[in-house]
């Protein structure tokens, strides 16, 4: 059986949605704090946690294709194990951030839809993976 079709179109969509979801969570928070008042040190972990979001998500996103594109379940289980922080973080910025604006909550909405379809089809992967695997 070949690699996953479905989990790897799902990949190719979330590397770019990402990226716009970032660049549009970068340009929200800088509106945030010129037009928002912020406790200290506020803005400024806020901006770690978005960092270590940006970081985690680039690193499961090339395991998953990596793992996927070689028919490998190990790399396509971390990227499932990095789906965990990656979808800790969407929360961060949906739920517990200083200032949640609408626009994010439609933005934070449909990662975590994206991140919760990759779930289910990397399971589907891995287990394809395992049940076709030559001794």
């Amino acid at each position: 059986m070949n690699s996953s079709l479905t989990y790897e179109i799902l990949l190719y969509l979330n590397s770019y949605y990402f990226w716009m979801f970032a660049l549009c969570e970068l340009g929200v928070g800088i509106f945030k704090l010129l037009h928002l008042p912020y406790p200290f040190g506020t803005f400024f972990s806020e901006s770690i946690m978005f960092g270590l979001l940006c970081c985690i998500e680039s690193a499961r996103i090339f395991m998953g294709h990596k793992g996927n594109l070689t028919e490998r379940s190990y790399p396509v289980m971390i990227s499932l194990i990095l789906t965990i922080p990656s979808s800790i973080g969407v929360l961060y910025f949906l739920l517990w951030q200083t200032y949640v604006i609408r626009l994010e909550v439609v933005l934070c909405g449909i990662q975590l839809t994206l991140l919760s379809l990759e779930i289910i089809f990397a399971t589907v992967c891995v287990v394809s993976f395992y049940r076709h695997r030559a001794y």
